[in-house]
Formats: C-alpha cells, structure tokens, sequence
C-alpha cells in the first residue's frame, strides 16, 4: 500500500510573511521527524508570536493547511486553516501531543476540528501565513499604475498646499485669475519633474528582475535572461536615498544602494520593490539614510 505524502515546509523566525524552505513531498513519518529535529528551543528566543513563526508547515489535499508552530507560555500550537480560509487552534505543552492530530491529517479524508477551538479572524488576511511566496519582485503594469497615480497624487497635494499658502498672503490682493494660473503652473512643474522621474526609473527597473527574502541569506538581481546569485553576508552597506518628507509614502521616489564589498553596486528603486520592503530584507546590515533627490 502507497504512503500518503503531503507537503510539508519549514519555517524559522525572523522569516517573511510566506516565505519558507525545504519544501517537499513527505511521508507522516517524514514529516514527524521533521518535526522533532526543528530547533524548537533555539528558535523561541524572543519571538513573536503570530501565523508567521518558527513552524513547520503541511500542505493538504482540500486546500486547506496544518502548522506545526511555537506558541505562548513554552507551549506548542496547531494551527488548522481550512478551504473556507477558517482558522482553528489546538495548543499543548509536549511536543508529541499533536502527533496524533497529524497522522490524523495524513489519513482522514477530512480532518476532525471537535478538539479545535474555532478563532474569530475577520478581516484578517490569513491565507498570506500559509501559502508559500516566490518574493520575486519585477515591474508590472500594476505596480507601474499604482506608482505613477501615486507620485502624481503627492504632486496634486503639494499645489494644494502652496495655494493655500498664497491665499493667506494674497487674500485681498490678487484675483481668482491669478491664483488658477500659479496653481496651473506649479501642478505643471510638480508633475513634469515626476513624469522625468518616473521615465528615469521605469527605463532602469522594466527589464531588471530581484529575488530577495528577509531569511534567505542568497539573493538574485539582474534581468530576467541573467539573474546573477549574490549572498547577504558579502554586504558592506546599504544607502536608501529618497526625498525628504517621502518615508510615509510607499510610493515615493526612492532608491537602495546596496554595496558589496568587492565593489559591486547594486541599485534598486521602489518602482521594483518598495524601500521598507528592504529595509526588512537587510535588517541586519549597516543602514545609511540620504534625503537627496533620488535618480537611478
């Protein structure tokens, strides 16, 4: 008789949101043992504890999830998300309470949440804990949509602004005319400088391509035909240069240097991926911040 395999992958802390490692097909038996190698104790220091977490992760046949996780009080958790993206718990002290509970996922064609308690999750986007991401970052029409509505909206604001501002010294001295015509002029200029960036960063990023986890240590950049392999710990620094006042703005103009200590420079505008994105990525290296107006 067949064992039933199922896929099981590995998470550690300090990982992203969707990302996990050694991803295969395992046997209950695989995936029991596993489970008893995790370096459960290590990786409880100072943690967290949320979806994402220390855990290792099983992937069932109906669309639905069983993980493996640390949880509060030196305690174990089961979380079980079923295909209707609800979220049951089962918490334990000994870590070979849940086996059974496992096996029990392996072999049952539905999997029996009686000793579950059902958790209350609404609006919660809880699929993201479960679900595996590629972390593959890459211009879209999309993203390329959203940026450019973005900065051009920041651009808006700021001629609301200074309208406002002439009001108050103008009140009574310059017409409605006059007013419509700076405000016409300074929303021309704001836009056109963020058209000249916006062609200056999608000419750069529509070809380039970044794989880049918080976790994994390996990362690619490049283009799409030659993705080149570089390792976190080669890193000297990271500089993010952005406009000053931008750091509320996920949209904002912004650029990542990143610079290896061979001398390789890697450049990474947000029009790719976003600079806190990076900054969590890179938690761990030196950071150095310039508010200078940032061209690639």
């Amino acid at each position: 008789m067949t064992k039933t395999t199922l896929i099981s992958k590995v998470q550690y802390k300090n990982f992203e949101t969707g990302e996990f490692v050694d991803v295969q097909e395992r046997s209950y038996e695989e995936t029991i043992e596993l489970i008893e190698k995790f370096p459960w104790n290590d990786q409880r220091e100072k943690i967290v504890v949320d979806l994402t977490n220390p855990s290792i992760t099983i992937e069932g046949k109906n669309n639905d999830f069983l993980k493996f996780a640390l949880f509060f009080n030196r305690k174990y958790v089961l979380h079980y998300f079923d295909e209707t993206q609800t979220l049951y718990t089962k918490s334990f002290f000994n870590l070979n309470e849940g086996f059974q509970y496992i096996k029990n996922y392996f072999e049952q064609p539905t999997f029996d949440t009686t000793d579950f308690r059902k958790e209350n999750t609404w609006l919660q986007h809880n699929l993201q804990h479960f679900t595996t991401h590629d972390f593959r970052y890459e211009v879209s029409p999309k993203s390329t949509r959203t940026f450019l509505l973005s900065t051009s909206g920041t651009s808006f604001l700021v001629g609301i602004i200074f309208l406002i501002i002439i009001l108050l010294n103008h009140l009574y001295s310059t017409n409605i005319a006059e007013l419509f015509v700076l405000l016409l002029v300074m929303f021309l200029i704001g836009g056109g400088m963020n058209l000249i960036l916006f062609f200056n960063y999608y000419n750069y990023a529509k070809d380039k391509v970044l794989i880049m986890s918080k976790g994994n240590d390996t990362f690619y950049f490049g283009t799409a035909e030659n993705l080149i392999e570089y390792n976190k710990k080669e890193i000297l620094q990271y500089t993010i240069f952005r406009t000053r006042g931008s750091r509320s703005s996920i949209n904002a103009f912004a650029v990542v240097d990143i610079a290896l200590k061979n001398g390789t420079l890697l450049r990474i505008p947000n029009l790719l991926v976003g600079y806190q994105a990076m900054e969590q990525k890179l938690f761990e290296y030196k950071r150095i911040e310039k508010n200078r107006f940032p061209f690639v």
